[in-house]
């Protein structure tokens, strides 16, 4: 592309600017989008372990009293 003055240089670096800007804040956006998707997935991934250990707690205090109920139905059952 020839340029015959000044004014048309000017111009399109002026337009490559303008361009360069967009793309610019296009990325920040993009950028400030998926640290917030990020966050929130790690948010929930935290809740997602706790409520996991929650439920291997209850578990685990389940099948003890389960074993004291088995236990008490056998010696029952050898009487």
């Amino acid at each position: 592309m020839a340029f015959q003055s000044f004014e048309e240089v000017w111009a399109a670096l002026g337009r490559l600017y303008s361009d360069i800007v967009r793309l610019q804040e296009s990325q920040q956006q993009a950028v400030s989008i998926y640290t917030e998707q990020m966050k929130q997935v790690t948010d929930g991934m935290g809740r997602l372990t706790s409520t996991v250990a929650t439920l291997a707690g209850t578990v685990t205090q389940l099948a003890g009293i389960v074993d004291s109920h088995e236990r008490r139905l056998e010696r029952m059952e050898g009487q």
